[in-house]
């Protein structure tokens, strides 16, 4: 089952997509995005690099340590909202690299 949304920049029709789609753009950073199956108009997700690509990944290894009962659940908890925020931050700050570079989306 896909996710729901519709297009509030373009045709305003409603729409489901199953996945994102990725391009690769100059310096290692990819641009994820959904686009409107009706009108072509594209949505921006995020930007990644490859530090936040490796904060990703770190991320998903904490988050499987709440699948093991033994592990130390809280202090996953805190690693996890730690290495959020370090994502948010960069992400933010490659969003308004990449835009200010490109003219906005």
């Amino acid at each position: 089952m896909g996710m729901s949304t519709h297009c509030d920049a373009g045709c305003r029709q409603g729409f489901e997509f199953d996945d994102f789609s990725h391009e690769q753009l100059p310096d290692g950073v990819e641009k994820t995005f959904f686009t409107c199956p009706h009108c072509g108009r594209e949505y921006l997700a995020f930007y990644s690099d490859e530090d936040i690509r490796k904060l990703q990944a770190r991320i998903r290894r904490v988050q499987k340590r709440f699948a093991d009962p033994k592990d130390n659940h809280e202090d996953a908890a805190r690693m996890e909202a730690e290495l959020q925020t370090q994502i948010k931050e960069k992400m933010d700050a490659l969003r308004v690299r990449m835009e200010g570079a490109r003219g906005g989306e």
